[in-house]
């Protein structure tokens, strides 16, 4: 009797020992998959962004600051890295080799991704947004999101629109306080339309050049002057050639990161999810960072000889409107602004 009461003692104990080092496998099993269930294959998948913007840049800052979260999240299983001042080439060649399936984002904004799907080009118009928290909201609705699905079928995913670099106003020679004084004077802007017709709506002539002709332009006088956001007008030294900064604040320089549709599709759900939620998390978080240094940039300038003229806004807002009607994205405003529940 003492035998088998030692015995069944024993397979008792047996079984305890099994059980509880089937339970504590099946933790550190548990621990293991939630850490690295995507890297099963021991996989890397390797994204290269490129900017035109500077290594010095606030935004670059923002997408370092990406890139080493997708890593850590990820335990290495993506490998971001950034290459600023068009070190792989240019947006449109970046932007073709993302189209074709190469590991290759682009920081890029609306105007640029007007040419896929035309609509994105009103996140470019003078005063479509009074803000950055106004420009989220229009991210949030059901026409912003029916963008971002066209863009997949012409190859590019979104990661993130929400990136941001400042308002951009006009800076040059002479002071501005209405559409009207500007009339007569050569302002370098980017070459998409929506930029184009805008500055032409508030009276001023546009002419595009390269960013880094501008300073030399505006020097020589064959430019009258630009417009520009803060960070840049800092950056570049433009307080050095130009007197005045008449501060309309017309366009909300929204940046989005778009990579290649076909890299994003064969990552594993879990990386996608990572990627797309820290890209979302990074450009609001960097967006902060360049809304909390506007005063910061603004006094630079003044100690650096500039004078910020205050303008009548309303003045600049209803001759822009010209723009939207010559662009046909006057039904497609008020469409946007009901989804967001503004009256113009």
């Amino acid at each position: 009797m003492k035998k088998i009461g030692l015995k069944k003692i024993l397979n008792s104990t047996m079984v305890c020992l099994l059980l509880g080092g089937l339970t504590a496998c099946g933790e550190k099993e548990k621990a293991e998959n939630k850490n690295e269930s995507a890297k099963k294959d021991n996989k890397t998948y390797e994204l290269k962004v490129s900017t035109t913007q500077a290594e010095s840049s606030v935004i670059v800052k923002g997408l370092q600051d990406f890139a080493k979260k997708v890593d850590e999240k990820t335990n290495g299983g993506v490998k971001i890295t950034v290459y600023p001042s068009s070190q792989l080439g240019s947006e449109e060649d970046m932007i073709d080799q993302a189209i074709q399936g190469m590991n290759i984002a682009v920081l890029s904004d609306a105007a640029r991704m007007s040419d896929y799907v035309p609509q994105m080009g009103i996140f470019n118009m003078a005063y479509f947004v009074d803000g950055y928290d106004e420009a989220v909201k229009v991210m949030e609705t059901e026409t912003f999101k029916g963008w971002k699905d066209d863009l997949t079928k012409h190859g590019l995913r979104v990661l993130t629109f929400n990136f941001y670099d400042g308002a951009r106003s006009f800076v040059g020679h002479k002071p501005a306080t209405t559409p009207q004084d500007l009339k007569g004077q050569v302002v370098r802007t980017p070459g998409a339309a929506p930029y184009i017709e805008s500055i032409k709506s508030m009276q001023a002539t546009p002419y595009n050049i390269a960013w880094s002709e501008v300073y030399n332009g505006i020097q020589t006088k064959s430019i009258d002057g630009c417009e520009v956001q803060y960070t840049s007008a800092v950056s570049s030294h433009i307080y050095e050639v130009a007197k005045y900064v008449n501060k309309t604040e017309h366009i909300n320089l929204l940046n989005c990161i778009v990579a290649s549709e076909g890299w994003f599709k064969k990552l594993p759900e879990d990386y996608k999810k990572i990627v797309l939620d820290t890209a979302q998390e990074s450009g609001f978080e960097n967006a902060q960072y360049v809304i909390s240094l506007q005063d910061k940039l603004e006094k630079d300038l003044i100690n650096n000889g500039m004078t910020i003229v205050e303008v009548d806004k309303n003045a600049f807002k209803t001759a822009a409107n010209k723009a939207y009607e010559v662009l046909k994205f006057t039904e497609l405003r008020e469409k946007i602004y009901n989804e967001i529940g503004k009256t113009n």
